[in-house]
């Protein structure tokens, strides 16, 4: 019985191996070789693509030392960045979104259209985000409060924060008085006066007394004065306290 012989074997360049050489003339070549076309998943081992395996222009293998290739940001400046890709930046690049220390150098995984007039900015450490819509920046974001004062305040004191609280969308207080220690959370946008207040009850739980922090921020709201500290109890008269009574102030975004 004669048998057929079709598909002429051809080389890593795409050229036909000369003399004349048809692939069925080889036994088991479909099974055994990795062929240009056809529907071949059954074929085991290991593939080593060493010019990479490209879909479409594409590559579609990514190897430990692709993820190493991360590149600076261009220009120092965050909001150069306009290309997908993985960059690593350092505390000193221009319109970097202020983070905690620990989080000052670090990298960032960036998602972009061709246009470069949308994608996105993860800063990977401090889960901050940053979107570029229609070719403008917008806010940061993130569900991780950052430190932007610590230390110990009382009436009169003035402290002075690491950004304004202008680029915060809610601000936490750590209050730590007579009632104990309290986290409250107020709006960052309510006005250049807030006012802080812890409350609680008496020890018998009858009555309830408070106290309340008025603190004035400055215009460019990279600083706060506390300007009053008043303890209210029920019953009674409200009085001054000049103790120590702040400890930390934290910003939100989003």
């Amino acid at each position: 019985m004669t048998q057929e012989y079709f598909d002429q074997l051809v080389d890593k360049d795409g050229n036909l191996t000369n003399p004349y050489t048809l692939t069925q003339a080889i036994k088991d070549a479909t099974d055994k070789l990795v062929m240009t076309s056809g529907n071949q998943m059954a074929i085991g081992g290991t593939k080593n693509f060493t010019d990479q395996l490209t879909v479409n222009g594409r590559n579609v293998l990514l190897t430990g030392d692709a993820f190493k290739d991360a590149v600076a940001v261009p220009n120092n400046d965050i909001q150069a960045i306009n290309e997908s890709g993985l960059y690593h930046y350092h505390s000193t690049e221009n319109n970097l979104p202020h983070m905690d220390n620990e989080y000052a150098n670090g990298f960032i995984v960036s998602v972009f259209t061709d246009d470069g007039n949308y994608g996105i900015l993860l800063f990977i450490g401090s889960l901050t985000y940053i979107e570029k819509y229609q070719g403008q920046w917008r806010a940061p974001h993130s569900a991780m409060p950052v430190k932007l004062w610590e230390g110990a305040a009382k009436l009169g004191d003035t402290v002075n924060l690491k950004s304004s609280v202008n680029e915060f969308d809610d601000l936490q207080f750590f209050v730590n008085t007579v009632l104990g220690q309290t986290r409250l959370r107020t709006s960052a946008i309510n006005g250049k006066t807030r006012y802080v207040t812890q409350v609680g009850q008496t020890h018998d739980g009858k009555n309830t007394r408070s106290l309340e922090l008025t603190i004035d921020q400055s215009d460019d709201g990279n600083s706060m004065t506390i300007s009053q500290v008043l303890f209210n109890p029920s019953p009674g008269n409200s009085t001054q306290v000049t103790d120590t009574v702040l400890e930390r102030i934290e910003g939100i975004r989003g």
